[in-house]
């Protein structure tokens, strides 16, 4: 499934490797008014929505898909041979999602090495039964474009909160490893991330990281609390809201010490208690 805002430049290569995955049904969104022309969609299906935003327009495809299972492709993305095969090979009966790696590519389709060599590092953190404590550990090298769900299950999770500009695939991992353990796709990368310079920006990243944490800390306990936590200050110390993090750094460390075990939440901490002026000079 591709949803798109577009027009993207990447949306017929994306388009293209999606409808090369035979026999698997392709369903495009259009999400609003974006141009794509449904001449040149071939044996896509083309659902067309007012514009609600990434996260309902997926949901609507979702929805709309006839098979039992759904994978995830953005249209600035490539979908690799194989692919779907492979994902659907590595569900197990209790998994409601699979991942893969992704090999990041710059506009031109040049690889990044220093990209690809940090996201493989943190691939490896993650056991073989990822659970919501891993993706949290492992800062989640899970991509969109490299996922494939159960599409039964994606429902009764809720499917992506359209309340979230950024991280609502994190908020959905989350929510899916509740309902069973996430599953990685063993070998070669099963998609093609592309940077290019309209991704989502730090800042949104950073607020969505805030609005994930709090969404799911009311619920969290023990190590989990102390990994959203962990994310909470970073953000924070990202966005350069110093003051901010000084004061919830001290509230968290006051409810629960063991987070000063922590050498990322210890930096942080830290850093917090230099002069503010001091610290945005050095953003």
């Amino acid at each position: 499934m591709i949803a798109t805002r577009g027009p993207s430049p990447f949306f017929a290569e994306a388009l293209a490797s999606a409808l090369a995955e035979r026999p698997a049904e392709v369903v495009v969104v259009e999400d609003g008014t974006t141009g794509v022309d449904e001449t040149a969609l071939g044996e896509a299906r083309l659902l067309q929505l007012e514009h609600v935003g990434r996260s309902t327009a997926r949901n609507a495809g979702v929805e709309a898909a006839a098979g039992p299972f759904v994978a995830f492709l953005d249209d600035d993305d490539l979908a690799l041979p194989g692919r779907l095969a492979r994902q659907r090979e590595s569900l197990a009966a209790d998994a409601p999602l699979s991942f893969g790696r992704v090999r990041v590519v710059d506009a031109a389709g040049e690889p990044l090495a220093d990209w690809n060599r940090r996201l493989e590092q943190r691939y490896r953190r993650l056991p073989a039964k990822a659970g919501f404590d891993d993706l949290l550990a492992s800062h989640c090298p899970i991509y969109t474009s490299a996922t494939m769900v159960r599409r039964d299950l994606f429902l009764q999770a809720g499917g992506y909160d359209p309340g979230l500009d950024a991280y609502e695939d994190l908020d959905l991992y989350l929510r899916l490893s509740r309902l069973g353990p996430l599953v990685p796709c063993a070998g070669e990368p099963v998609a093609v991330y592309r940077l290019h310079g309209s991704n989502t920006p730090s800042d949104r990243l950073y607020e969505g990281a805030l609005a994930v944490t709090a969404k799911h800390a009311a619920t969290a306990a023990g190590r989990s609390r102390r990994l959203l936590t962990e994310w909470r200050l970073d953000a924070l110390w990202g966005l350069g809201r110093f003051r901010e993090l000084r004061r919830e750094s001290v509230r968290a460390v006051r409810r629960d010490p063991l987070l000063l075990a922590r050498p990322r939440v210890a930096k942080r901490i830290a850093g917090s208690a230099l002069p503010v002026k001091l610290l945005e000079a050095r953003r």
